[in-house]
């Protein structure tokens, strides 16, 4: 599972019949250290319901399609969680290269 914030949704007039009733959702992922957004913008369809500024956790590849139990799905990004909180406890965050 990976980190990230919806950031954004898609509309769509043509679609493939498997992502009806199925949102597209523009998500980006997340440090969980700082929070910050970092990496590029990616698709996911929404098993969860998930709206624009909530954190939420999503499978890759094989898995993803799985978010949707037995409905056939393709897919290879899907929002599978909506985080309520994340932290790191300062002893296993990463130290910069500076620190020590």
């Amino acid at each position: 599972m990976f980190l990230a914030k919806v950031i954004g949704k898609t509309w769509s007039n043509h679609q493939h019949y498997s992502y009806d009733g199925i949102e597209i959702k523009i998500i980006r992922d997340v440090n969980p250290e700082t929070m910050e957004l970092i990496g590029k913008p990616v698709f996911a369809l929404d098993a969860v319901k998930a709206s624009i500024g909530e954190l939420v956790a999503y499978e890759v590849s094989a898995e993803a399609g799985k978010a949707f139990g037995d409905k056939k799905i393709l897919t290879d990004t899907s929002i599978t969680a909506i985080i309520d909180s994340a932290t790191v406890p300062d002893y296993l965050k990463l130290k910069n290269q500076g620190d020590k």
